[in-house]
């Protein structure tokens, strides 16, 4: 049996350290290219990787993409003086998809929900409840509703 069945708790921690430090690392740089590029190029730049003095730029578009490489020189140059040595080769890929957080919408209510909220309180006079009946017999009406 073992001893020590969490010894080695930390060591999940210092992996997501060092991720968390790559991805900053990786901000850092994009701000670096966005901010040695004109305002509508960098609104393009969506992500920067680098290593072995090898560095990949993330774009939207083979357009953008192509600009990018036109400014090359520049980029090289922005990312060496941030490196304090020189950058030597600069890619561009294009990301195919890019996914945007949406909000879930709102469920709209069952044709159940709908029958059981006109069984109860028939007799009620308020608004909410008399908008429903109009609603529940105009589903009847269009026979959208059993």
């Amino acid at each position: 049996m073992l001893k020590n069945p969490f010894k080695n708790n930390s060591a999940p921690l210092r992996g997501l350290q060092h991720i968390q430090q790559n991805l900053n690392q990786q901000r850092l740089l994009l701000k670096v290219v966005k901010t040695s590029l004109t305002k509508d190029l960098a609104s393009h730049c969506l992500h920067i990787t680098s290593s072995n003095k090898r560095t990949i730029l993330f774009t939207d578009s083979s357009v953008w993409a192509s600009k990018l490489l036109y400014m090359r020189q520049t980029i090289l140059k922005a990312l060496s003086q941030h490196f304090g040595e020189q950058a030597h080769t600069l890619k561009v890929k294009v990301l195919t998809k890019r996914i945007l957080p949406t909000q879930p919408l709102p469920k709209s209510p069952s044709i159940n929900i709908i029958k059981d909220l006109s069984m109860c309180n028939i007799e009620s006079t308020d608004k909410l409840n008399t908008s429903m009946r109009k609603l529940i017999q105009t589903l009847k009406k269009n026979q959208l509703l059993n």
